[in-house]
């Protein structure tokens, strides 16, 4: 796992966490928007460790 990827998934997991915590708190519409910001790090993520492994299926089948 690349360092981009850890980066990605940090980054998703805590702008999730503080929108969360925005949301609740009174500031909705920020809240709302850093959990969206939140969820697509992690689907840059998950498309990264998606890619890292079918290229690790493709190079073992050579």
């Amino acid at each position: 796992m690349s360092g981009g990827t850890l980066v990605l998934a940090v980054a998703g997991i805590f702008g999730f966490f503080v929108g969360a915590y925005l949301a609740a708190t009174g500031d909705h519409r920020t809240g709302v928007m850093m959990m969206a910001l939140g969820l697509m790090f992690q689907v840059l993520c998950l498309r990264q460790l998606r890619q890292a492994r079918l290229k690790d299926q493709h190079d073992a089948r050579r």
